[in-house]
């Protein structure tokens, strides 16, 4: 019988890729994020995939990003929350913790008319504090960590006597990077292929974890600084070239494991 998978979307625009690495933006607007929306959700169209799409709440001061969000919900993808503002929650005070974790479900929640489920830490930047305040929150699961063994790569739950789950991201180990897309974009489909093995051996659920860097066009040479953007952007390689990529990985997911929603996993625990 073939173990669970399911699909998310970390929403990090140009905006929040720039503002983490302190690098100066040029140009106008955010093409990255919305060509990935619009790339992002024909994809998951063709393969018949409800995604969980991790939303950074003030995403929704923008007009257009507000649209191209509302109609993913529209499409059937559930939401989780990104914080509030896409800063790393361990180098913040406890209050500011606190607004990035319940403002973001809050806000979320009222402006999309949707249940907020789950989290994820910018960066997969988390301590136990962190985590106390998700549980607090009402989410009901978080997914920031890779697990430090193979008994934490399944679900579990990482405060005693609460019942909010950690669903892992996939470990690769002992290979050096993860294998989540935007990664294996770089590193090649043999890098993939190897390290996605490795991870079927631990005999887990997936959390198969995209971008919108893995679906976007290439920024406009004006939008760019050097090599080191172009990288972490993905802007070295069309949206077609990913796509035909990205496809054959979520092949290998599809022909492994049976894709399902997040909810429904959490449910199935």
């Amino acid at each position: 019988m073939r173990l669970p998978a399911v699909v998310h979307v970390d929403l990090d625009g140009a905006a929040e890729i720039y503002e983490a690495h302190g690098w100066r933006r040029n140009g106008g607007g955010d093409p990255l994020f919305e060509s990935g929306m619009r790339h992002a959700l024909d994809f998951f169209a063709s393969y018949g995939v409800r995604a969980t799409l991790f939303v950074i709440a003030r995403q929704l001061d923008d007009p257009r990003k507000r649209e191209w969000i509302r109609e993913a919900v529209r499409q059937g993808h559930e939401i989780g929350s990104h914080t509030v503002t896409h800063r790393s929650l361990t180098r913040l005070e406890g209050a500011e913790k606190r607004r990035e974790i319940f403002q973001s479900r809050d806000r979320l929640a009222a402006d999309l008319g949707v249940e907020v489920r789950g989290f994820r830490a910018p960066q997969f930047h988390i301590d136990r504090e962190s985590l106390e305040l998700i549980a607090e929150a009402g989410y009901d699961y978080d997914s920031s960590l890779f697990p430090a063994s193979r008994v934490q790569q399944k679900p579990y739950r990482p405060i005693p006597g609460r019942g909010l789950l950690e669903l892992s991201l996939p470990s690769a180990a002992p290979l050096p990077f993860p294998f989540h897309p935007c990664y294996s974009l770089v590193l090649g489909i043999p890098y993939y292929r190897l390290a996605f093995h490795r991870f079927r051996m631990r005999r887990a659920p997936l959390v198969f974890l995209f971008h919108l860097t893995d679906f976007a066009e290439p920024l406009p040479e004006a939008h760019l600084n050097g090599w080191a953007d172009r990288i972490y952007t993905l802007s070295h390689l069309s949206a077609e070239s990913k796509r035909r990529r990205c496809g054959k990985m979520l092949d290998a997911v599809r022909k492994h494991f049976r894709i399902t929603t997040t909810g429904e996993l959490v449910n199935a625990i």
